[in-house]
């Protein structure tokens, strides 16, 4: 059975945040970001700060299979009046991807947003060239709200587009089970 279980990158060892860092900073994972730029140490302990300080605007969690840290899930820009928030995630360690295990953390982060938390919606930006991850988002039932052309500028000088998904929690009440029968067989094997 693979197994995914979390904990909050505020509850892990000076390593394991700094582990995070790396698995921002590696190309496969700046590529699909808003901001591409290498984060150094001194702007990630200042992340790490204000995590501490702001535990209601932003909650990150570290993903692991068995003791093994390879990923992370994160609600952000958190708005409990408006019980909205920014999400995203992604598998920092290369020999976990294509695993399925995108599918296990989305339907994780979900359950955590919307039951756990009480989110009413949930929103996040993907640059228009991640497929996987639109394709990913829309079989999970968000929808795309809008556009935003040639918003984002890679390193190369050419210009991407970015897209806006949301999922309200009607939306995942109502497919649930559906999306868990459907997108994580694996999690019975």
């Amino acid at each position: 059975m693979k197994m995914i279980h979390y904990r909050n990158i505020l509850e892990v060892s000076p390593d394991l945040q700094e582990c995070v860092r790396c698995w921002r900073n590696s190309k496969h994972i700046r590529h699909n970001m808003n901001s591409s730029e290498i984060i150094s140490e001194e702007e990630h302990l200042r992340w790490i700060s204000f995590l501490r300080k702001n535990p209601e605007r932003q909650i990150v969690r570290l993903a692991f299979k068995e003791e093994d840290p390879f990923g992370v899930i994160t609600l952000k820009d958190i708005d409990r009046r408006a019980s909205r928030s920014d999400w995203g995630m992604y598998i920092g360690k290369a020999d976990s991807l294509g695993q399925g295990y995108s599918k296990i953390m989305l339907y994780d982060l979900l359950t955590w947003a919307f039951e756990e938390e009480q989110l009413s919606r949930l929103y996040t930006s993907v640059l228009a060239d991640n497929t996987k991850a639109m394709i990913l988002y829309l079989n999970f039932n968000f929808h795309i709200e809008g556009r935003f052309e040639k918003h984002i500028r890679r390193e190369s000088g050419d210009f991407v587009d970015v897209y806006w998904f949301a999922l309200f929690s009607k939306k995942w009440f109502e497919s649930k089970e559906y999306l868990m029968r459907k997108f994580l067989p694996l999690t019975n094997e």
